[in-house]
C-alpha cells in the first residue's frame, strides 16, 4: 500500500473552523489547530489515501483549492464533535450522521498489495 502515516496538511483554515463554530477568540486557538490535524488524520485513516498530496500517489487532492467540499464537511464536523464533546463518555446517545461523508473517497482494494 502506498499510503503511510505522515503529519497531516491540513485542508481547512483554523479561520474556517472558527467560523463554523462561531468562536470569535483566540483563547483555543492551539486546541482548535490540534483538532484539526486529529480530523484531518482520522479523514485519512478512513480513506486510506492522504487528503493533500505528501507521499501518496493516490492523495485525494494536490492543493488545499483542489479538496472536495464533503471532505471539508467531514473535518469540520469531527473538529465541532471533538470541541463540543471533550470529556470521554460511555453515556453517549449522539446520532453522528456525518461519519459516511468519506465513504465515496474511500480506497478498498489497492493494485500495489
Amino acid at each position: 500500500m502506498s499510503f503511510q502515516l505522515s503529519a497531516p496538511i491540513a485542508p481547512v483554515s483554523l479561520d474556517e473552523i472558527k467560523a463554523h463554530l462561531r468562536i470569535d477568540d483566540d483563547f483555543e486557538d492551539q486546541l482548535l489547530e490540534h483538532y484539526i490535524l486529529v480530523a484531518t488524520q482520522q479523514a485519512e485513516h478512513i480513506m486510506q489515501r492522504e487528503v493533500i498530496f505528501r507521499n501518496d500517489k493516490n492523495a485525494l487532492a494536490k492543493t488545499i483549492e483542489e479538496v472536495p467540499p464533503t471532505v471539508k464537511s467531514f473535518i469540520f464536523c469531527y473538529v465541532g464533535d471533538l470541541y463540543s464533546h471533550r470529556e470521554l463518555s460511555d453515556e453517549s446517545g449522539l446520532v453522528v450522521f456525518w461519519k459516511h461523508l468519506l465513504d465515496p473517497f474511500i480506497i478498498y482494494n489497492d493494485e500495489d498489495e
